[in-house]
């Protein structure tokens, strides 16, 4: 009996394990998230295309219970990663939490139901787990977006789940047992010709994902950024500088507008900020400059014509939380970004 509750405990391997597992998802998931709104970009939607790659939020769990085989595994990866993922900022905020908790527990419960590891049962719980996301924001923040757009949603998370999660967990707990860099207690296959190169193409995919990781931390991110400031830069800018917003008190207006985005809405409610063509004639705008692009913390960003923004007062920097957030009236929720640390003008 004391044997049997000992195998049911999680050691210091396990518990070390979980802890880099869920450290690495926690601080990639920006950079994650980052790469979706890319994906957005190019397929020309504010949102929902990114879900090709949600299957990237969910592999730690699911590489967790693998290695650990143990219930509880996914779930504990689940619920550190989200709080890594808070603390260092992530745009979701202390939701995402509970949406990593979510997927933790469908993947111990999908993984859960049979005793011998198998490789189509690990897409499958990635693929729910992956998918889950979508039903969890959509029921917090009840965006009233229709039924159709939601399941397509689901649809390419399940895609990418079972891909990006469930195959991409499996062959890199192989790789990781194959190498002797984990230790499992039974013998591992053998590597043929082909899964070798399988394998080495899920080398490549992690390696790429950890060099762009690199980059974006290095070159994109800026979680040391003021909250209530941004850089007015850009080619077009001829007096760059620091914007303040407490520098500008006394200065602000007050805009009565509504947010009507793709999958959020907000009704008309008074806004108080400072005129973003106030804060850009600032920095002395040249005559060649044709767009505005308005850049978060995280990377995501909205670009506007100059005539436009020269042509509307009521386009406001203002606080949300602390933070810098962009007021569009006319303009679609995507516009409306929040964390703005700096504005381009080109």
């Amino acid at each position: 009996m004391g044997d049997e509750a000992t195998r049911e405990r999680f050691g210091v391997r396990d518990l070390v394990l979980i802890a880099l597992l869920a450290a690495a998802g926690g601080v990639l998931s920006t950079y994650i998230g980052y790469l979706g709104n890319l994906i957005n970009r190019l397929v020309g939607v504010p949102f929902g295309a990114g879900q090709l790659i949600a299957g990237l939020h969910i592999v730690w769990a699911l590489l967790a219970r693998l290695l650990i085989e143990r219930f509880g595994a996914g779930t504990l990866t689940g619920v550190l990663k989200g709080a890594v993922e808070f603390l260092s900022g992530g745009t979701h905020g202390v939701i995402v939490v509970f949406v990593s908790l979510v997927e933790g527990l469908l993947v111990d419960f999908g993984m859960g139901i049979l005793r011998r590891r198998s490789l189509v049962l690990t897409m499958i719980a990635g693929a729910v787990a992956s998918a889950s996301n979508v039903f969890v924001f959509q029921a917090i923040y009840f965006s009233g977006v229709s039924i159709r757009f939601i399941l397509a949603m689901a649809g390419l998370a399940l895609v990418s789940g079972a891909t990006f999660g469930g195959y991409l967990a499996w062959d890199v707990e192989r790789l990781l047992v194959i190498s002797r860099i984990v230790h499992r207690t039974e013998r591992p296959a053998r590597v043929g010709r082909r899964s070798g190169l399988r394998s080495l193409g899920t080398l490549l995919l992690v390696f790429a994902l950890l060099g762009g990781g690199v980059f974006y931390y290095v070159a994109v991110y800026d979680p040391f950024a003021a909250p209530d400031e941004a850089r007015i830069t850009g080619a077009a800018a001829e007096a760059s500088y620091t914007f303040r917003y407490a520098d500008w008190s006394g200065r602000e207006m007050t805009v009565y507008t509504e947010m009507r985005g793709s999958s959020t809405y907000i009704p008309p409610r008074d806004y108080t900020g400072v005129s973003l063509v106030d804060v850009l004639d600032a920095a002395q705008p040249g005559p060649g400059a044709t767009t505005v692009r308005v850049i978060a913390d995280d990377g995501y960003e909205a670009a506007f014509e100059w005539a436009a923004v020269r042509s509307n007062r009521e386009i406001l920097l203002t606080l949300d939380d602390e933070r810098l957030r962009l007021v569009a009236p006319g303009y679609d929720g995507s516009y409306w970004v929040r964390r703005v640390t700096r504005v381009a003008i080109e």
